[in-house]
């Protein structure tokens, strides 16, 4: 999510979970459902029932626009105990005419996932895919979301997602998905993703504001791209897909939830039952959820929030000055193809570092800013900061700029992403914290709790301080292996920050995880040291939430977890 006022914040955090205690098989009726969806006057609705044996691509809305059945193998039984569409079997969906020229669109699908979302056998897998991809709902691999994909007339594209980690927690149910482009959101024009009537994530940008290109031809349960399917969606199921010229209004969503899943939607607030002493919120590129990231304004509204730190990234320019740039060249953010490394200080402070795209003309004077402006703005808020280094060789430049702004290293982190880039900074930046970000793989490689306390041995004496890696990676196998290392780092005092968390459940689940190992004769307990988020405001509320150790409050919560436990058994 980004851009959305914070006068739209929610205060309390009362919206951001629905829970739904029914068991797994739960379906709601078919026949209220059906009426509900078409109350809502879908463009197309495919309900994907079986008729003579055969998967069914009738449109029950009434259009006329029936999908062509394809694929092949046994039928997946659906939502309400008929058929549905993957395993094998997909359907092309005609176009639609009336979506041409449209500023609004809304996807809605019901899926069932049967495997982790990181086990799917290719990149993608298709749920609703036109065939060049501008309004599409799909599973994402690499990036471990499930995702809502638009494009609008002038190119510009937005992906909003729900993480794996909520997905997967819904491994074996069937999910309801809605996701939409509405140019009447409170914030702005926004691409948005619900999962089971919640708002899982929203994107909003000025190049949202736009129309959708000519209506294509789709396809259901696969990707049909450029005339051809590929990436089935095999590792489940989906049904009753229906597609909306509008965007679907909060309880609509909701009800059609409701009417599928026979739950009651119930919002309740993520609240962690505990965190780790000295557990940092960390603003990733600033508040960069609100203002551009990296500049100097993301980096003062973290700072005016209470953000424990914030992270800027750094790269080098040609002429050996460190300025606060993620990506290595200009593009994105400023609408002009340059690159950091090949690039004068003069030639990047000619660029606004705004970013239109997403925030119009808003941000328009904020700059490229220097790592010594930057740190000039921590020094003087009295901020930590976190220096995610791009360039392998950044340390020099670094000291040169701690040097000039007198900043205080013991209140800097800094990220080297190789062993080379580590030694850098350690040979460089005496008083940071130095932490290794390109650890993981090695650290799951050497398979036992014995050879990977070993290779923690070993960074800690090329002196190495913390670990940072994805949530996706820190979660992808399960425990044993985050227990394990979250409990080794804790038996080296090695602080763990994990990136980049923007939903709240998966905050406060976070926050919340321990584990307890026996290492070299002593029962050590790890936990996360902090995460890394573009939403420090929702994450600090979180933190807030956790009443002291021994309160009557702790002890409330404490049965409040207890019964959940309970419940989930």
């Amino acid at each position: 999510m980004r851009t959305i006022p914070s006068s739209l914040r929610r205060c309390a955090l009362a919206t951001f979970l629905a829970l739904g205690w029914m068991p797994a098989h739960a379906a709601g009726n078919a026949a209220a459902y059906t009426a509900g969806v078409l109350a809502s006057d879908p463009l197309a609705y495919w309900q994907l029932d079986a008729v003579g044996g055969q998967l069914s691509g009738a449109d029950a809305s009434g259009n006329g626009l029936n999908a062509t059945p394809l694929g092949s193998g046994p039928l997946v039984s659906g939502l309400f105990g008929g058929a549905a569409a993957g395993g094998g079997n997909y359907l092309r969906a005609p176009a639609l005419p009336s979506l041409t020229g449209s500023n609004a669109v809304s996807v809605e699908a019901w899926i069932r996932l049967d495997a982790p979302l990181g086990s799917i056998g290719e990149s993608f897998a298709g749920i609703y895919d036109s065939s060049q991809d501008h309004y599409a709902l799909y599973l994402d691999r690499a990036n471990g979301e499930l995702r809502f994909k638009v494009t609008t007339a002038n190119g510009y594209a937005e992906r909003p997602g729900a993480s794996s980690y909520i997905v997967n927690k819904k491994q074996g149910e069937w999910i309801h998905v809605v996701g939409m482009l509405d140019p009447n959101d409170a914030a702005g024009a926004s691409a948005k993703i619900y999962v089971d009537g919640v708002l899982r994530d929203r994107h909003t940008a000025a190049k949202l504001a736009s129309t959708l290109p000519a209506g294509q031809a789709a396809a259901i349960a696969a990707d049909w791209n450029a005339g051809s399917p590929n990436r089935l969606y095999k590792a489940g199921g989906v049904d009753q897909v229906a597609i909306y010229g509008r965007a679907l209004s909060e309880a609509e969503i909701r009800s059609h939830y409701e009417l599928g899943s026979g739950r009651n939607f119930v919002a309740t607030a993520p609240r962690p039952t505990s965190i780790a002493d000295g557990f940092e919120v960390i603003a990733h590129r600033g508040n960069s959820m609100f203002a551009p990231e990296n500049t100097l304004e993301s980096n003062r509204q973290a700072i005016a929030l209470g953000a424990h730190r914030f992270e800027t990234d750094v790269w080098v320019t040609r002429d050996g000055i460190a300025v606060n740039m993620h990506d290595s060249t200009t593009t994105r953010t400023t609408g002009v193809n340059r690159s950091i490394s090949g690039s004068t200080l003069a030639e990047l402070e000619a660029l606004s570092a705004g970013y239109s795209d997403v925030f119009g003309t808003r941000y328009a004077g904020e700059k490229i800013p220097t790592l010594v402006d930057t740190l000039t703005l921590a020094r003087d808020a009295g901020a930590k900061v976190v220096l995610d280094t791009k360039d392998a060789a950044a340390g020099a430049a670094i000291a040169r700029a701690v040097a000039e702004t007198g900043f205080d290293l013991h209140d800097a982190v800094a990220f080297g992403w190789s062993d080379a880039s580590v030694a850098d900074l350690v040979s460089h930046l005496d008083g940071a914290e130095v932490f290794h970000l390109g650890f993981f793989s090695t650290f799951v490689s050497r398979g036992t709790l014995g050879a990977r306390a070993g290779y923690l041995d070993q960074l800690k004496g090329a002196g190495v301080d913390g670990l940072a890696l994805s949530y996706a990676d820190l979660l992808s196998q399960g425990e044993p292996l985050w227990g394990d290392l979250l409990a080794l780092a804790a038996s080296r005092d090695l602080r763990v920050f994990t990136w980049t968390v923007n939903e709240a459940e998966t905050m406060a689940d976070l926050m919340s995880m321990s584990a307890i190992r026996e290492i070299d004769g002593k029962r050590v307990t790890g936990r996360l040291s902090g995460i890394i988020t573009d939403d420090p405001a929702t994450a600090l509320a979180l933190v807030s939430s956790v009443p002291e150790p021994g309160s009557w409050a702790m002890g409330l919560l404490g049965g409040a977890v207890l019964l959940l436990r309970r419940r989930k058994a």
